[in-house]
């Protein structure tokens, strides 16, 4: 696997994942149980530096919050570029029911986006959802980018 650390791309990727990984950790959960999931067409994620470096920068990231077991996955297809970092560390006695709450809540919110859209054929934003994540660091990226 090549090395990123000197890609100026990588470093700002870095510090934008940052933030946006800290908020995807549950509320009350200590920075345990982390994850965040980034989909983009495959010319962003090009423009970006490519999906490994994508990667190499979630992982980066991650460690720098603290996540000693991040997990990365991925895949480019035709009209997708997926990113994937999951904080894998065992979750401490005092933060589990904060993060099965989280996982919990996360997956009763999306059966309701499905449900809503299905009954008014209209989609949603919802709080943590793939695609309002991706809009916050579609933003982030660009505000990085201007300064």
């Amino acid at each position: 696997m090549p090395s990123f650390a000197s890609d100026s791309r990588h470093q700002k990727l870095v510090g934008v994942l940052i933030p946006l990984l800290r908020r995807a950790c549950p509320p009350d959960a200590g920075g345990y149980g982390g994850a965040y999931e980034l989909r983009l067409s495959p010319g962003e994620a090009e423009e970006l530096g490519g999906l490994e470096l994508i990667q190499s920068a979630m992982r980066k990231a991650a460690r720098e919050l603290g996540w000693s077991k991040p997990q990365t996955c991925g895949t480019t297809t035709t009209t997708m570029a997926l990113a994937v970092v999951v904080d894998q560390r065992e979750v401490p006695e005092e933060f589990a029911s904060a993060v099965e709450r989280h996982e919990r809540d996360r997956m009763r919110e999306a059966a309701e986006a499905v449900s809503r859209r299905i009954t008014s054929d209209a989609p949603r934003a919802v709080r943590g959802s793939v695609f309002v994540t991706t809009q916050e660091f579609r933003a982030a990226y660009a505000a990085a980018r201007e300064s």
